[in-house]
C-alpha cells in the first residue's frame, strides 16, 4: 500500500536524499522546506528543491515551519521524517534565536499539526552533538551538549517525547553521526577540505586534527532513516553512525591520496563547541532497523570527491 510521507528540510543534504529514495520506492512524498539562509546561502537548497519538485510522487511546499500556515498540508499523512533544522556549531553561539526558533519552536508547531494526522510514525532527526565532547558509546550515554546547537536538538527530542506522552504522537528519534558524501553541505568539513584540495588551496584545520568521527555515508544514513518508518519502536532512540572511528588527520591523508596532491594544512585554534571524539554504537539500529554500515571512509570520500569534481548537485 502506498505510503504518504512528510519530509521536512527536504531541500537539505539528507532530506533531499531521503526524498529521492522514497520517490524511487513509489511512496507519495510531501516535501517541505523553508529554503532559509543563515549558515550558508540558500542557492543550493533552492536548486535541489526545484529538482525534487519534479520527481514522481513528490508534492513540494515551500513553508517556514516557524510561522507559516501548516494546515495547507494534506490531512492524510502516514509518516513524518523531520529533517528540518538549523545545523552547525559556530553560528549557534552568535545567533541563538535562529537556532531556538528553527530547532525547537518549529518542532512544537509541527507536532501540533501532527496530532491531526493518522500517523504511524513521527521520526525526529537528532544529532550526536547531544552527547557532548565525547560521543562514544550507545544510546545510554549521558547527554551533555557543549554547544547551543546541541542544546536545541536535545530539547527538541524531549519536546517530541512530551507530545508522545501527552498526545500519543508516535515518536522515534534518530541521532545522526557526521553524515558525508555527495550532496554534503558547503559549510561541512569534508566539503571544504575537498574543495580546497582540488583547487590546490590552503586548508584551514581547527584543532590538532586528532579529533575523531564515526562518519556515516549518505546512502547508509538514508537507508537507516527510511527503515525506521516501519521498524523503529515508538519512544526509542537510535544511533545512526559509521562503523569506524577515524581522525580528521586520517581523512585528510585519504583525500590527499585520492586527489594526488600534497595538502597545505594550516592549523587554527579548536572551534568552540567542537567534539573531541564520536564513535556511535549502532548495535540497536542494526538489530531493530537492519541498519548496515556498508561504505568505508575511503570509498565514501572517493564518491564525494567525484561529485565535487563534477560540480555538485
Amino acid at each position: 500500500m502506498r505510503r504518504t510521507v512528510l519530509v521536512t528540510g527536504a531541500a537539505g543534504f539528507v532530506g533531499s536524499a531521503v526524498t529521492r529514495k522514497l520517490s524511487e520506492q513509489g511512496d507519495r512524498v510531501i516535501a517541505v522546506d523553508g529554503l532559509l539562509g543563515g549558515l550558508y546561502p540558500p542557492d543550493e537548497k533552492i536548486q535541489r528543491f526545484d529538482a525534487i519538485s519534479s520527481l514522481s510522487g513528490v508534492e513540494a511546499h515551500r513553508l517556514d515551519l516557524r510561522h507559516d500556515d501548516l494546515s495547507v498540508l494534506p490531512d492524510d499523512i502516514d509518516y513524518v521524517i523531520n529533517e528540518a533544522a538549523m545545523p552547525g556549531l559556530g553560528l549557534s553561539w552568535s545567533d541563538f534565536e535562529l537556532y531556538s526558533s528553527c530547532n525547537l519552536s518549529s518542532v512544537a508547531r509541527l507536532m501540533d499539526q501532527a496530532k491531526r494526522w493518522p500517523l504511524t510514525k513521527f521520526v525526529q532527526i537528532s544529532t550526536s552533538s547531544v552527547y557532548g565532547k565525547n560521543a562514544v558509546g550507545d544510546e545510554n550515554m549521558p547527554t551533555l551538549p557543549v554547544s547551543p546547537y546541541g542544546v536545541t536538538k536535545l530539547a527538541a527530542e524531549n519536546l517530541a517525547f512530551a507530545y508522545m506522552r501527552d498526545s500519543d504522537v508516535p515518536v522515534t528519534v534518530l541521532r545522526y553521526f557526521s553524515v558525508y558524501g555527495p550532496g554534503q553541505r558547503p559549510d561541512m568539513a569534508y566539503r571544504k577540505f575537498i574543495g580546497k584540495a582540488l583547487a590546490g588551496e590552503a586548508i584551514d584545520l581547527y584543532g590538532t586534527g586528532d579529533q575523531s568521527r564515526s562518519n556515516t555515508f549518505i546512502d547508509d544514513c538514508v537507508s537507516g532513516t527510511i527503515s525506521a518508518l516501519n521498524s523503529a519502536r515508538v519512544g526509542e532512540v537510535y544511533n545512526i553512525a559509521g562503523s569506524m572511528e577515524r581522525s580528521l588527520n586520517e581523512a585528510l591523508a585519504i583525500i590527499s591520496d585520492l586527489v594526488g596532491r600534497t595538502l597545505d594544512v594550516r592549523h587554527h585554534d579548536t572551534a568552540r563547541g567542537d567534539q573531541d571524539r564520536t564513535f556511535g554504537d549502532t548495535a540497536k539500529a542494526s538489530q531493530e532497523l537492519g541498519f548496515v554500515n556498508s561504505t568505508s571512509l575511503e570509498d565514501g570520500l572517493s564518491a564525494q570527491i567525484q561529485w565535487q569534481r563534477d560540480g555538485g548537485l
